[in-house]
């Protein structure tokens, strides 16, 4: 298997033991879900995929990655997500390390999203499994008004040099459907 299918793996298992955590509901650190942790990513690539979890009540659908340059200078991209289902959602953001090496640290990168509300960037808390960092799942999601568009900005900084200077990241936006339903409400 080479590194790339192994990759992909990798980032499906994490996906699946976390939708499993979530469902089953799981808190404390590993789950606990900060203010709201809003989503990333321009489309680069056209490709999205969509992996069901039935035991679960989630669905995750990727959405189009976005090569960001790894130059320590803050990057902007917003992402959008569509009000195309009468499902609860949420975001998740993967940061996935370079194809040969080093794996990523949390505390290699800095995500933030901005708050339409207060006009200032917020942290987004990062995780890391495998070299790919993500942005925790929240235990509710939110229904979004059908046929409304939500766009969230992010801006995402190269922290430290690493050992062998990647010239991109990879940024991965996922949208999570919360396919059973429901008990609490409006979180994103």
């Amino acid at each position: 298997m080479n590194r790339t299918t192994t990759r992909r793996a990798a980032t499906a298992t994490i996906s699946l033991l976390l939708a499993s955590a979530a469902a089953l509901g799981v808190s404390g650190q590993a789950m606990a879900a900060p203010a709201p942790v809003p989503a990333a990513a321009a489309p680069s690539h056209p490709s999205s995929s969509s992996a069901a979890t039935a035991d679960t009540g989630l669905r995750i659908a990727s959405l189009p990655a976005q090569r960001i340059a790894a130059d320590h200078r803050p990057h902007e991209f917003t992402v959008r997500y569509a009000g195309d289902t009468r499902l609860a959602q949420a975001q998740q953001i993967l940061v996935l390390s370079p194809e040969h090496g080093p794996y990523l640290q949390s505390e290699d990168i800095r995500l933030e999203w901005f708050d339409d509300a207060t006009r200032h960037w917020e942290p987004a808390v990062l995780d890391s499994q495998t070299g790919t960092l993500y942005t925790r799942i929240p235990l509710t999601g939110r229904i979004l008004t059908q046929g409304s568009d939500t766009a969230i900005r992010y801006r995402i900084t190269l922290q430290h040099d690493l050992p062998t200077a990647p010239r991109h990241l990879t940024v991965q936006p996922r949208t999570i459907l919360y396919t059973a339903p429901q008990t609490t409400g409006n979180q994103a």
